[in-house]
């Protein structure tokens, strides 16, 4: 399966062992990739920029998963505030 989401949890696995593989991605690959996808998105301004509906859901991850995942990189740094409307786009692969 492939999911979309803007939190990623740990609670999304069950209770067996996986490894994960994860890397950065561009926001075009994400929306190109993600066009059938499952998705859970709770911010509008997220979904909003992935042309995605709001709407939470539950995600189970199992081998041969992938999850989209968007954060904000909004907050405080060492040297001070992070420009507001900056995002992380990364790909995690379940195996």
């Amino acid at each position: 399966m492939i999911y979309l989401t803007d939190n990623f949890s740990m609670k999304m696995f069950d209770n067996k062992t996986y490894n994960i593989t994860t890397r950065k991605i561009k926001k075009s690959k994400v929306i190109k990739n993600t066009k059938d996808a499952i998705t859970s998105i709770g911010s509008f301004k997220v979904a909003k920029l992935l042309h995605k509906k709001v709407g939470k859901q539950p995600i189970t991850l199992k081998e041969g998963d992938e999850i989209y995942v968007i954060t904000s990189k909004f907050g405080r740094n060492k040297s001070g505030y992070k420009k507001e409307n900056t995002y992380r786009y990364q790909v995690f692969s379940i195996q």
